[in-house]
């Protein structure tokens, strides 16, 4: 059968089977039949084998090789046309009347689908459409049919043979996401959407594609911006944009179902269904299941058993890693288009981790248990004005802090809560002047984010930890001559927590001696503010054991405020600095080693007193002594020797006071400095690209830039000193104090002599209290100062690095 003959055939059976899907009741209706033409758009040329289908309805037909169809019996009334073809964009034809016994004539033209040279992109305008080849800066588009060839787990996994982006992976779906470097364990560096809408966690902000909602059968393409965005986007920006798009149910109708299955006893199934409800109505179901045995990995900072400080339920018990992963995520989108240039978008999106492993830095893995993110979305389209409110979600499946349901730290057996959200409201409009030659865009933004931690992430600061973000901005492109664009864009943006105005300014001049190539040279300055937890963060990192008294606790840096040590104390041996000990009451007091000291024999004296008997035991039994023999000297003498060490304070000269902030020695009061507030940071990008289509089947996008980053330095790192003493004066202090006292037990000397060295150096030494911080150079007023050691962020906003790179 040739060719011509297959497409009547298909074309008469179309007509056919519309005509016997009528239902009976219509065939005494009045009918009429819709006919016409379908051609090119730029040729005119006649498109054979086009699907011609009246929206909502059961008629249609295919198109003949003159590009002439005919579909017959169709019920009198007003409908959209609805023509497509493989290689063309889908046309719609809204209005078309149908009358009793009357043909309606509707020709339809169809224009050519997207290829590489006409491939368009929005995250480069934000939301209107633009070609990649027109754009001013780097980007890079997977495809639906790229995203289609590939199994994945999840977004991250389409992304690996991008260009200038690096993936850090740490398991079977856990994935780390930048452009151009600086990558790191839970980060939130490279802004990631998701049908225009925030993909993040809310209040940590950071990016776990494995929480993204809908399926990878519903993704109609990626797209990658490379380099600095801010000028459009605002904060979060300044390394990047990925931005997932999803189909259009009116463009995907049907339904797809998938299974996957593979090593590390992988087993995913998606499903997704769209289906045109009407000729302006559509909806849009998708869902995934998804199990797995991630790899096995024993982390030793992890203790075997759960300790005191977690929670009662947890407390105790065996701490076993759970590799397993499972995941369930669904989407639904109602899509409405009232005309043809307005649409409404309504989308929920739902995803819960029942089971997973997640690296957090810091504070090493966490267990995720039952964590759900969720989103409620509103878009609205009408012309150039786009507008949209979202809200996403987040609960690590915790109430509180004594729940044991929900996500966990494997270190400490504390929980995560995490009941935060984010709400969102964006608008933006555009219109041409001068015939077209000169384009202007411009919008708001207002963002608020809202976390709710149940006291645990962001303990005492609860119930003031909301920030609250506004920007806008404005973007021009000109036409200079029939070459030459020349694109500006502009924002200033605010916040709540973070003092002054952020300005973000982007210049690109692009040269296009051929419609199929395209250089540019461009400059971007970008800004990025702290995360929320860089202002709010007071969390324990490890508690006090023994006769240590301190916790180490990572606070935030307060909003707009910093900390400031206290500078007012006499007799202090490090110039004026104060110190505060539980050991000397707690209070503020100048730093003074020798007290504190004194301090330790008198408040933790029992403690003390079981230690220095186990150590004189040991000695003793070492030297030949019996057991019990050894242990009767150590129960006599261990009271008296702390009885002793209780009563004398040692001077400045016998026990020098050290002031320490990691290995860092402060020697004077000018040497400490105030931590101050957390500013924004910026970036500046200078850039050289080109494009080329070379032929029909190479694309060419190459960028050489070079960056000025000020974002750097924003980890948690220790921020209050300790006052320790050295070892050997310790030692050379007890000894004094000591020896004397073993003289009067009546020892032999030789014996003596070395029990009471074995003595000094176990209770002097590095591991002993000469490695107990005896007071911590501070800012609180509250008791709890004196006993936590503070870890905080600091700005850098006074440093930047420079650095260069090649994408191609």
């Amino acid at each position: 059968m040739s060719l011509r003959v297959f497409r009547r055939c298909v074309a008469a059976c179309a007509t056919l089977v519309g005509a016997l899907t009528l239902p009976a009741a219509s065939l005494h209706a009045q009918t009429g039949i819709v006919t016409g033409k379908v051609t090119d758009a730029a040729s005119g040329v006649a498109v054979a084998a086009a699907q011609v289908q009246i929206a909502g309805t059961n008629f249609g037909t295919v198109s003949a090789d003159d590009g002439a169809y005919r579909i017959v019996n169709v019920p009198a009334g007003t409908y959209t046309v609805i023509v497509r073809r493989i290689g063309y964009q889908e046309k719609r034809t809204p209005n078309v009347v149908v009358r009793d016994g009357q043909p309606t004539v509707t020709d339809v033209t169809l224009a050519e689908a997207v290829n590489m040279l006409t491939t368009t992109a929005v995250t480069a305008t934000r939301n209107q459409p633009e070609k990649v080849l027109d754009a001013p800066a780097q980007i890079s588009v997977i495809s639906s049919e790229r995203i289609s060839e590939r199994p994945s787990l999840s977004a991250a996994d389409h992304l690996r043979s991008t260009a200038g982006v690096d993936i850090n992976k740490g398991g079977l779906v856990q994935s780390n996401i930048v452009t151009r470097g600086f990558n790191n364990a839970f980060s939130g560096s490279m802004l990631m959407l998701q049908d225009y809408r925030f993909a993040g966690v809310p209040s940590l902000r950071v990016n776990v594609p494995f929480l993204f909602t809908g399926t990878n059968e519903d993704i109609d393409r990626m797209e990658v911006l490379l380099g600095p965005a801010s000028a459009l986007y605002g904060p979060n920006s300044a390394n990047g944009v990925l931005h997932i798009i999803t189909k259009s149910p009116f463009n995907s109708e049907g339904t797809t179902i998938s299974v996957d299955g593979g090593e590390r006893s992988v087993l995913r199934v998606g499903a997704r269904h769209a289906q045109i409800l009407t000729d302006k109505s559509a909806l849009k179901l998708s869902g995934e299941y998804m199990t797995g045995r991630d790899w096995e990995f024993q982390d030793p900072s992890e203790p075997a058993l759960f300790p005191a400080v977690a929670p009662p339920g947890r407390s105790g018990q065996a701490n076993i890693r759970d590799f397993g992963i499972e995941r369930f995520t669904g989407e639904a989108r109602f899509d409405v288009r009232p005309r043809d240039d307005m649409e409404l978008i309504t989308t929920l999106g739902y995803t819960k981790i029942g089971n997973a492993l997640e690296l957090t830095g810091a504070n090493g893995s966490s267990q995720i248990r039952n964590w759900t993110y969720s989103n409620l979305q509103q878009r609205f389209r009408w012309g150039r004005f786009f507008a949209q409110a979202f809200i996403n979600s987040s609960n690590a499946g915790n109430d509180d802090s004594l729940s044991t349901s929900g996500t966990f730290l494997l270190q400490s057996g504390q929980p995560i809560v995490d009941k935060s959200n984010v709400i969102v409201g964006q608008a933006q409009h555009g219109f041409d002047l001068m015939d077209g030659k000169h384009v202007l865009t411009y919008g708001v933004d207002y963002i608020a984010t809202n976390p709710e931690t149940g006291g645990t992430i962001n303990g005492r600061n609860e119930a003031d930890d909301n920030v609250r973000e506004w920007g806008g901005y404005v973007q021009s492109t000109t036409k200079l001559t029939d070459q030459f664009d020349l694109v500006g864009s502009a924002r200033i943006d605010g916040n709540n927590v973070v003092d002054g105005l952020f300005f973000s300014p982007r210049a690109a001049l692009l040269f296009k001696p051929t419609d199929r190539q395209t250089f540019r040279v461009s400059y971007n300055r970008a800004f990025q503010t702290p995360a929320n937890f860089a202002f709010f963060l007071d969390l324990v990192r490890s508690r006090a054991a023994g006769i240590n008294p301190y916790d180490v606790r990572v606070q935030g840096n307060p909003p707009k405020e910093g900390f400031q040590f206290r500078r007012d104390c006499t007799g202090s041996a490090v110039g004026s600095l104060c110190m505060r000990s539980p050991f000397t009451g707690g209070g503020f007091t100048g730093v003074n080693a020798g007290g504190a000291l004194q301090g330790v024999f008198v408040g933790a004296g029992p403690q003390v007193t079981g230690s220095l008997r186990a150590i004189i035991t040991g000695a003793l039994q070492q030297a030949g002594q019996p057991q019990a023999t050894a242990a009767a000297i150590a129960a006599q003498l261990a009271p008296g020797l702390v009885q002793s060490a209780a009563s004398n304070t040692p001077t400045a000269q016998q026990i020098p006071s050290l002031v320490l902030l990691g290995n860092t020695l402060i020697s004077s009061s000018e040497a400490l400095s105030d931590i101050a507030p957390l500013n924004a940071s910026f970036n500046n990008t200078y850039e050289v690209g080109y494009k080329a289509f070379l032929g029909d089947r190479v694309n060419l996008d190459l960028s050489v830039w070079a960056q000025q980053r000020g974002d750097v330095g924003l980890s948690a790192a220790q921020a209050t000193p300790v006052v320790v003493t050295a070892p050997q004066a310790m030692q050379a202090y007890l000894t004094d104090l000591w020896a004397p006292i073993f003289a009067g037990a009546g020892l032999p000397a030789a014996l003596r002599d070395g029990v009471v060295a074995a003595l000094v150096n176990g209770a002097a030494g590095q591991s002993g209290l000469s490695a107990l911080p005896l007071g911590v150079v501070t800012w609180d007023e509250s008791e709890r100062a004196a006993r936590s050691i503070y870890a905080t962020y600091q700005s850098a906003s006074q440093e930047s690095i420079w650095l260069g790179g090649l994408d191609i």
